[in-house]
C-alpha cells in the first residue's frame, strides 16, 4: 500500500492505495462525532450504449436489495436505527454511495456499504419488483418540466453522445434488463481501480484504511474494461421540447465547458457567482426583478472528466420566450464585454470565500470535496490554497472564459413548452 500525505494546515488531507487499486482519501476533523464516507464509482450514464441505457441507474437501485448475508429491509435499517443515513444517486460519470454515522458506528457503516457494493444477489424477483420502481421513478422525472428541460439540454449540448443520454434510461431497456445485464455492467465498470472511497469527520486515516481493507472491498478483484470515448460531436443550436400541460416555458441557455481537472474552474465559480449566486447576482437583479418574466432564474455548473456544462434556467410565461433568451445573451454578452466592475468582482470573491469557509463545517461537504477530486485525478488543494487561488483571478480571465465558451458553435438554447 501507497502512503502519500496530500497536504496539512486547515486540515489534513491522506490517500492511500491498497494493492487492488482502490483509492482511499481522508480528512481529519477532530471536533465532531461523526464521519461522512463516500464510496465513488467511476461508472454512470455516459458510459452506456443506446442498447443498455438506464442500466448504470438500474443497477444502483438493485445494490440495495440484497446481499448475502442482508436482506433489503435489514441493509435500510442498518444505519437508520443507529440515527445514521445510507444513500446513492447515479450522474452522468459517477455512481455515488454515502453513509453518514457517529464515528463509533464506523466499522459498521463500512461493512454495509463494501457488502452490498461487492455482495449483491440480483434476485430475480427483487429485478422485476424494481423494475416497476424506477419507471415510477421515471414517470415522476418526466412529470417535472424543470427537470426534462435539464435532460433535453444534455441531450442538445452531447447530441449522439452517451452523455447526452437520459440518466433514467428508456422503458424498453429497463424492462428487459436481466440479471446478467446487471452482472456485466458492473463487472466491467465496478472495478476496484475506477472506485474510490473518501471520509471526513472524527477518523484516523491508518485505522480507516484497515478497516477498508480488512472489508468486502479489500477482497475485489477485477479489472474494469476501458472504453474509447468517441469524439464529442457539434452541440445543437436551438430545440424546442414540447411538454403537454406546461404552464410555463422551461429555458435551458448554456455551452459545454472544459473537465474538472481545469484550474480554470474557480473562474468559471467566479462567473457562476457573479451571474447567478443569489438574490444579488445579475440574473436575478436584471431579469427577475427588472421585468418581472420569471420567479426561478439561476446559474448552473457540472464539470466531469473532460467535459462540462455551463449556463442559465429560467421559467417564464410562453408569450415571453424571446424576450427572456434576449435578456439572458444581453447579460452574457455585457460580461463578454468587459463589464464586470473592480468592486462586482470583489463582492463575487468575497461570496465564494464565505460559501467556502462555511462549507468546512460539513464533514459531507469535505467527503464530497476529497472524493470528488480523487475520483476525477484533479489536484487536490487545501481550503486556504483554493481561496488564494479564486483571489488571484483577473477580470479579463472571466471575460476571455465567457467569450471562449459562449461562441455562437458552441452555444446551445433549449426550451421546453406546451
Amino acid at each position: 500500500m501507497k502512503n502519500e500525505t496530500m497536504f496539512s494546515g486547515d486540515g489534513q488531507v491522506r490517500r492511500t492505495v491498497l494493492d487492488n487499486g482502490i483509492r482511499i482519501v481522508t480528512e481529519r476533523m477532530p471536533f465532531v462525532r461523526s464521519v461522512a464516507v463516500g464510496v465513488w464509482v467511476h461508472a454512470g450514464s455516459g458510459d452506456e450504449s443506446l442498447q443498455n441505457n438506464g442500466i448504470a441507474h438500474f443497477l444502483e437501485h438493485m445494490l440495495f436489495k440484497g446481499t448475502k448475508t442482508r436482506d433489503a429491509k435489514t441493509i435500510a435499517r442498518s444505519l437508520e436505527s443507529l440515527g445514521g443515513a445510507l444513500d446513492a444517486s447515479t450522474g452522468k460519470e459517477i455512481s455515488f454511495y454515502t453513509a453518514h454515522i457517529l464515528n463509533e458506528n464506523l466499522e459498521l457503516a463500512v461493512d454495509v456499504l463494501s457488502d452490498l457494493l461487492q455482495n449483491p444477489l440480483f434476485d430475480k424477483n427483487d429485478i422485476e419488483l424494481e423494475k416497476q420502481v424506477v419507471l415510477a421513478e421515471m414517470a415522476g422525472a418526466q412529470d417535472e418540466p424543470e427537470e426534462m428541460v435539464f435532460d433535453h439540454f444534455y441531450k442538445n449540448v452531447y447530441p449522439r453522445h452517451p452523455l447526452g443520454y437520459f440518466i433514467y434510461g428508456v422503458e424498453e431497456n429497463i424492462r428487459r434488463f436481466t440479471r446478467h445485464d446487471l452482472k456485466s455492467f458492473k463487472r466491467s465498470r465496478y472495478a476496484p481501480s475506477s472506485t474510490v472511497v473518501s471520509a471526513a469527520g472524527n477518523i484516523e486515516h491508518d485505522s480507516f484504511v484497515d478497516l477498508i481493507a480488512q472489508s468486502h472491498f479489500g477482497s475485489a478483484a477485477g479489472r474494469g474494461e476501458v472504453f474509447d470515448k468517441i469524439s464529442l460531436p457539434h452541440v445543437k443550436a436551438r430545440t424546442k421540447v414540447t411538454f403537454r400541460g406546461a404552464q410555463q416555458a422551461h429555458i435551458c441557455y448554456g455551452a459545454r465547458t472544459f473537465g474538472y481537472g481545469d484550474q480554470r474552474r474557480y473562474v468559471l465559480a467566479l462567473l457562476d457567482v457573479i451571474l447567478g449566486g443569489g438574490m444579488g447576482a445579475r440574473l436575478f437583479q436584471n431579469i427577475r426583478e427588472k421585468y418581472g418574466y420569471t420567479y426561478s432564474i439561476y446559474s448552473f455548473a457540472e464539470l466531469l472528466s473532460h467535459t462540462g456544462v455551463f449556463g442559465a434556467y429560467l421559467a417564464c410565461d410562453k408569450k415571453h420566450i424571446e424576450q427572456s433568451i434576449q435578456h439572458l445573451q444581453i447579460e452574457f454578452d455585457k460580461i463578454k464585454d468587459g463589464d464586470i466592475s473592480d468592486e462586482e468582482l470583489e463582492q463575487a470573491k468575497a461570496q465564494l470565500k464565505g460559501n467556502i469557509i462555511m462549507g468546512l463545517e460539513s464533514s459531507s461537504r469535505r467527503m464530497r470535496k476529497i472524493g470528488e477530486t480523487e475520483v476525477f485525478n484533479a489536484e487536490h488543494h487545501s481550503h486556504d490554497e483554493i481561496i488564494d487561488l479564486v483571489y488571484a483571478v483577473e477580470k479579463k480571465e472571466i471575460e476571455e472564459l465567457i467569450r471562449k465558451l459562449f461562441d455562437p458553435n458552441n452555444t446551445s438554447i433549449t426550451i421546453l413548452s406546451s
